[in-house]
């Protein structure tokens, strides 16, 4: 069946802003299929300035639309040119917005590009028009103007139709079916799909899965699981070690292997503390292999003992790093069967049963219609139901996955494996792990899991946690808990009432199967939920009012600044009067919500009694039910300890976020030491913590400390790699100091300026400050832009790893980052020769956690922030020199670093280097130099 034409079209405009901003550029192609039969495109004169940042984007400036015509003189023969065809268009919504406001395409159908790629591509990185196009091999240019993005968006939806008709199509006629209610931008294509294909036959709806791999290693993947040898056997030391020693099996397995003493120091520690059973400290500089040092005893120990062996990691490139590529290496180099599994929470797998329940009532708005299509297409690649296989992209998605994981723990084994056929996938991931040997899991799981008692782990007594200088920081996250008015209001909507939500949907199954008599007594309780949510509703939101007007008082009156505000909510601040008031609207709050959550239970209780066999569709909802039962609990108590009942042992604060003003009600422990102690140290038999910064001040005191690590021993190795013919580390003298906010932030932008001219970019910039990155980014941009040298920014859209990938594959580029890019970062060769630290990284003062966590100190600065920056220090200098053969300049904007008594200690904590002084103007050419350029 021939494809109707459809028109492609792209604008670009001076801003995001249908309201304010303005087009500057329309291009179209109509096509049918494959052919093209025309195209339209011009400039547009947007009668107000173009930004520095569009025509740096875009390369349209002023002067190319000066003589352009106006939007009015050619929306009309525009709107000719489409007449009534579909429109595409990639977030075709944002184009819409500023073509409605002319008066056309206000009835075309509308089709988008960024839709389908989301669905019949959920596990791709990312779904921008660029990224798209190099996934599917288009080689046309998506470069920010309106004709070429709209030839790439034709192409781009040719390729994603292909696929489309390759879907079952049942599943297809269940797209189509399912988005009936709803503008989604995916239904015509699928519609169409149907059409072509309607000859098939549509099979009856499945559940489409593969069948079940398991996360094991294939041949592995019913192994019974492990139980430990009692006593347990110790390792050789003497054996293992020969491992790494020349002739041993790695330089047998490994074409390239190095000897590193450091290496074999390591994983003798490791193994002598494993084997009597003691803690351990290990830093081990850059190049020095821990992975291995520590992979090695860890296999060997637990198949000698079938006992499972925990690693903890911060990040998820390590994790991929270590499952995918380090432990299939040392189980082929040892030619040992060795089991590992990465383990998640239970919020990161898929609840089948929950994904069948929301294909049954239906999505509910175009979001939850997505997020189901690219459930349901990702189902047919695979059966892991681990999340971080797709794309979830914005809050909305994630809200979506939420509800749909296996997150409610009132599930039950048993249940999921008959109604899901043993497809579980949290729980299969859960049985894998009782049969690994090495058990993967990220920090923020891993105290949290035992100090709440999900008990997502097996039991285990030999734990390794690697980037362990991000362990408190992790845990502080991970039992962290902040609610907005959005969430509560959520989970009231959840609930529902007698006609809407998981109640309505009760009352419907079950009133037609009741006596009389239940169904009367259900109904009046309904009823009364129904009039408890609505006065709840208006509860929470004058709570949340209060709490505004609190806020508003603190701040004088004044405006909310461009940073938000956030105010730690201490015993002091309690007192004031203004608190009185929030205090009292939350004891009105507190006993109509203890009302509603005490009728909530009885109305699960007696659902739960009214027959004995329920059908699958009343037992999920009445597990929904529990789940937003415990969700308003948990706020419940939360709030209440939050304003009228604080626990000293956690931190409590109200922020409005920037971005939004969302006001937000925080709450962080004050210390994880404490939980460390109780659920690790003295519970496991061996704990390694390890990392390439675990010193400050030159010892282990300041982390032991922060951990209650007092049994630990310790051990530091240095970096096998020679800094000092490879690393310059020049200290900028003439630079003023960072309190002279505009003189530092010149010196900054004329640094980066002319070392970048002379280097051809190949530079990583790290700011403690995204304002100050933002400020540095748009004055330095256009200049460099002159000379062939990118700027690339984090937080303008791309993620870290795009950004990195983007700066290693660029010729000449200049990289800016904050926060996440002072570790972690790893750009081995020539694509990172110059590293600029701008200013020492200090943490901000007024943050909660860190003011809260400062007090509980005598000597705060030296004893708390001073070695927090030195470790942070550490890791942004750790950036640059990757391998032996790397060779690179370290820049310090910050003179503090010689001009305060302090600074020494910043220079002490880093390996030996070549180190100079000098003024700004000097670093050019020593650089040159350095870098034989």
């Amino acid at each position: 069946m021939p494809m109707p034409s459809i028109v492609a079209l792209d604008i670009e405009t001076t801003g995001l802003d249908a309201r304010n901003d303005s087009i500057i550029e329309i291009g179209a192609v109509r096509f049918s299929g494959h052919r093209i039969e025309a195209e339209w495109n011009t400039l547009v004169n947007p009668q107000k300035p173009i930004p520095p940042f569009i025509s740096q984007l875009t390369g349209i400036n002023n002067e190319m639309v000066r003589n352009a015509p106006t939007i009015k003189t050619v929306i009309d023969d525009f709107a000719r040119f489409v007449g009534d065809s579909p429109v595409l268009g990639h977030n075709i919504r944002f184009d819409l917005g500023f073509l409605q406001k002319q008066k056309i395409l206000l009835d075309n159908p509308a089709i988008d590009t960024y839709e389908l790629a989301a669905t019949l591509m959920p596990t791709a990185s990312r779904y921008n028009l660029s990224s798209l196009g190099q996934a599917l091999g288009i080689l046309l240019p998506a470069t920010h103007r309106a004709l070429d993005d709209a030839r790439v968006t034709h192409a781009v939806f040719i390729a994603l139709f292909d696929k489309a008709m390759e879907l079952p199509l049942d599943l297809v006629n269940e797209f189509v079916e399912q988005s009936e209610p709803f503008n989604w931008g995916g239904r015509w294509v699928f519609n169409q799909v149907l059409r072509a294909r309607a000859r098939e036959g549509i099979a009856p709806k499945t559940i489409p899965r593969r069948v079940a791999s398991g996360p094991l290693y294939e041949s592995d993947q019913f192994a019974q699981p492990l139980v430990a040898v009692d006593p347990p056997i110790p390792l050789n030391p003497d054996e293992i070690s020969s491992i790494l020693e020349y002739g041993g099996a790695f330089s047998r397995y490994f074409e390239h292997y190095e000897f590193r003493t450091q290496q074999i120091e390591m994983l003798r520690a490791i193994t002598n503390a494993f084997s009597s059973g003691q803690h351990l400290m290990v830093e081990a500089g850059t190049g020095t292999g821990k992975s291995f040092a520590y992979l090695i005893p860890a296999a060997l120990w637990s198949i000698q003992n079938q006992s499972h062996v925990v690693i903890s990691t911060n990040t998820i490139n390590l994790q991929e790093q270590l499952i995918h590529k380090d432990i299939p290496d040392l189980a082929a180099a040892l030619n040992i069967n060795l089991r590992a599994i990465v383990l998640k929470g239970r919020s990161n797998y898929l609840c089948p049963r929950h994904l069948e329940a929301m294909r049954q009532r239906g999505p509910e708005n175009e979001d939850e219609m997505r997020v189901l299509a690219k459930i349901m297409v990702w189902q047919l690649q695979s059966d892991s139901g681990d999340r971080s296989e797709i794309n979830l992209n914005g809050q909305a998605e994630r809200d979506i996955w939420f509800r749909l994981s296996a997150e409610e723990e009132s599930c039950r084994a048993d249940t999921c494996a008959i109604r899901s056929s043993g497809g579980c996938p949290f729980y299969r991931s859960r049985q894998a792990a009782q049969a690994a040997h090495i058990i993967i899991v990220n920090h923020a799981l891993l105290l949290a899991d035992v100090a709440t008692g999900n008990r997502v782990l097996p039991e285990y007594n030999y734990l390794i946690i690697d980037e362990a200088h991000h362990l408190e920081a992790a845990t502080t996250s991970a039992m962290s808990y902040r609610v907005t008015l959005q969430d509560l209001l959520r989970f009231l909507k959840e609930l529902g009432g007698i006609s809407t939500g998981i109640l309505g949907h009760l009352y419907a199954l079950l009133r037609n199967n009741l006596r009389p008599s239940d169904q009367a007594e259900l109904q009046q309780s309904l009823n009364r939920a129904t009039d408890l949510i609505f006065r709840m509703e208006y509860h929470y939101q004058n709570l949340f009012q209060n709490l505004s007007m609190f806020l508003e008082i603190q701040r004088e009156g004044a405006p909310v600044s461009a940073y938000g505000q956030q105010v730690r909510i201490t015993p002091s601040v309690r007192t004031q009067p203004d608190w009185t008031e929030v205090e009292v609207c939350w004891d009105e709050t507190h006993e109509t919500q203890g009302l509603l959550l005490n009728l909530v239970a009885m109305l699960y209780k007696s659902i739960s009694e009214y027959q004995e066999g329920l059908t699958e569709e009343i037992e999920d909802l009445l597990g929904s039910l529990g789940n937003v039962y415990r969700r308003l609990a948990e706020a419940d108590a939360n709030l209440h300890a939050f304003i009228s009942k604080p626990d000293e042992g956690q931190i409590y604060w109200i922020e409005i976020t920037p971005n939004n003003y969302t006001l937000v009600l925080q709450i962080a422990p004050l210390n994880i030491g404490p939980l460390m102690e109780r659920y690790l140290w003295h519970e496991k038999n061996s704990i390694v913590l390890t990392s390439a910064t675990l010193t400050a001040n030159g010892g282990f005191d300041y982390l032991r400390n922060r951990l209650n690590a007092d049994e630990a021993d310790e051990l530091q190795l240095g970096s096998p790699f020679d800094y000092e013919n490879s690393a310059l580390l020049y200290i900028v003298n003439d630079i003023p100091e960072p309190s002279d906010t505009n003189g530092h932030q010149r010196g900054v932008e004329q640094t980066i300026i002319r070392l970048s001219k002379v280097t051809g970019g190949r530079m990583l910039v790290l700011f403690t400050s995204y304002a100050q990155l933002k400020r540095t980014s748009q004055t330095i941009s256009p200049i460099l832009a002159e000379h062939g040298i990118l700027v690339f920014e984090q937080g303008e859209g791309a993620s870290p790893n795009t950004l990195l990938e983007t700066f290693k594959e660029s010729e000449k580029a200049v990289l800016l980052g904050t926060r996440s890019f002072w570790e972690g970062v790893d750009i081995p060769g020539q694509a990172l020769s110059v590293l600029l630290i701008v200013k020492l990284p200090f943490e901000v003062p007024s943050d909660p956690i860190i003011a809260a966590r400062s007090e509980t100190f005598e000597d705060p600065f030296n004893e708390y922030q001073l070695p927090e920056a030195i470790l942070r220090f550490r890791q942004g200098f750790g950036r640059l020199i990757r391998t032996q053969s790397d060779r690179g300049v370290v820049a310090v904007l910050d003179k503090r670093i010689i001009t305060k008594r302090y600074g020494k200690l910043f220079l002490e904590a880093l390996p030996e280097c070549r180190l100079k002084q000098g003024p700004m103007i000097d670093l050019p050419v020593l650089a040159a130099r350095w870098l034989n350029l």
